[in-house]
């Protein structure tokens, strides 16, 4: 499962490296928003510390020792929609296949980390981002701008990754007056929710399909 990972592990040899590295990939974010792959890079090589911390903290927590253990992947193949699409409608298998299918995405859309020089680092960084959806379902939050900077409001709150920050920050200027207003009314909230729930990294979502949502929600104290 992380032969992908292998193939497009390209470590780099120095701090210098890692720093122009990190500027070009800063450059290409402006210069091609679009392109998620250039984010995703400069997420890597400013995270790296973070992520460090986040691995502590998985290790630290006996779910969390699993996944590291087990290294669960989020692809099309391991989270099928059309099977995700034949549960009960109020399980979470069917709650994140419906949101998959409805605004047709692919988990296998998400760039695999390049740039992190341990692999077991970048299982984790990857992780970070094949969950992310499952985020989205569990917050209750959809995937317009709004909805987008509040879920990343909360993953800053709760991994602290510079790349959740920025977005999180830089991203509430692009909203609107209305928009704004409501962020900061919702701000509260979701950072309290944040600091009280289980931290998400732990979670393994694998053995949670066939989990009622408002259950799971209860359980990791999102509710």
């Amino acid at each position: 499962m992380l032969r992908d990972l292998i193939n497009n592990h390209t470590p780099l040899k120095n701090n210098f490296e890692r720093l122009s590295t990190l500027f070009q990939c800063a450059i290409n974010a402006y210069k091609y928003p679009l392109n998620g792959n250039h984010l995703s890079q400069l997420g890597e090589l400013s995270g790296y510390y973070c992520v460090q911390d986040i691995h502590q903290r998985m290790i630290q927590h006996p779910v969390g020792q699993r996944i590291l253990n087990d290294k669960p992947r989020v692809t099309p193949e391991t989270f099928k929609i059309e099977e995700l699409l034949k549960l009960n409608e109020n399980t979470f298998g069917y709650q994140y296949g419906k949101f998959m299918r409805d605004r047709d995405f692919s988990s296998g859309e998400r760039p695999i980390v390049k740039y992190i020089p341990d692999l077991e680092l970048a299982y984790v960084y990857q992780r970070y981002k094949e969950i992310h959806d499952f985020i989205h379902v569990l917050l209750m939050y959809d995937v317009s701008v709004y909805d987008e900077i509040v879920v990343k409001w909360f993953e800053m709150a709760q991994l602290g990754l510079p790349s959740a920050t920025l977005s999180a920050f830089v991203g509430s200027f692009k909203l609107n007056c209305q928009e704004k207003q409501k962020l900061i009314e919702t701000l509260p909230e979701i950072l309290k929710r944040a600091n009280k729930s289980e931290f998400i990294m732990n979670v393994y979502f694998e053995e949670h399909i066939n989990t009622d949502i408002t259950q799971l929600r209860k359980s990791l104290r999102l509710l």
